[in-house]
C-alpha cells in the first residue's frame, strides 16, 4: 500500500508541470518566417496604397491600436477610416527598410522593428523627398494564426 504522501507530491509534481509557461524557441525560424511574410504583405500593401492588404494582419475579434505622431487611434473600423482618407490623395509609396528585427516574446506574443526611408507620390504625380520612417509593430498568435494587436508608426525629416 502506498503512502498518501506519495499521492500528495506527485500530484504537486504534475500540477506544477500543469502550470509551467508552454515551452518555445524564441528564434523559432518558422515563426519569424511567418510574421516578415505578414509584415512583407502589409508594406506591399502600403506601396500600392491598399488599406485592405494593409490591414489584412490585424483581422479578427482582438483588440487594434495605431500610433502615429501624436495620434492614437483604436478599433479596426476607425483605422481603416484614418487610413482611407491619407490613401485617397496618394497613388504609391516606397518604403526601404535598412534593418528589421523580429523578437518572439512568448508562445503567442511577437514584435517586428524596422526602420528605414520612404516617399509617397500623390495623385497628381509629385513624388515628395525620402523621410525617415520607424515601426513597432506588436503581434498575439490568436486561435493558431498571428495577428497585429498594435502598431507604432514614426516619421522624421
Amino acid at each position: 500500500m502506498r503512502s498518501p504522501l506519495a499521492f500528495v507530491i506527485a500530484g504537486a509534481a504534475f500540477w506544477l508541470v500543469a502550470c509551467q509557461a508552454p515551452s518555445f524557441d524564441p528564434e523559432d525560424p518558422a515563426i519569424v518566417a511567418e510574421i516578415e511574410s505578414r509584415f512583407q504583405s502589409a508594406m506591399e500593401g502600403a506601396a500600392k496604397v491598399d488599406v485592405d492588404q494593409v490591414l489584412e494582419g490585424a483581422a479578427g475579434a482582438g483588440e487594434l491600436t495605431f500610433i502615429t505622431g501624436d495620434v492614437m487611434l483604436s478599433g479596426l473600423d476607425r483605422i481603416r477610416v484614418r487610413f482611407e482618407e491619407t490613401y485617397s490623395g496618394l497613388a504609391s509609396q516606397e518604403l526601404t527598410f535598412f534593418e528589421k528585427r523580429v523578437r518572439i516574446l512568448g508562445p503567442d506574443a511577437a514584435l517586428v522593428m524596422a526602420v528605414g526611408e520612404g516617399t509617397f507620390t500623390d495623385q497628381a504625380g509629385w513624388t515628395s523627398e525620402p523621410v525617415g520612417i520607424a515601426v513597432t509593430v506588436v503581434l498575439a498568435r490568436e486561435n493558431g494564426t498571428w495577428r497585429v494587436r498594435h502598431a507604432h508608426q514614426s516619421i522624421s525629416e
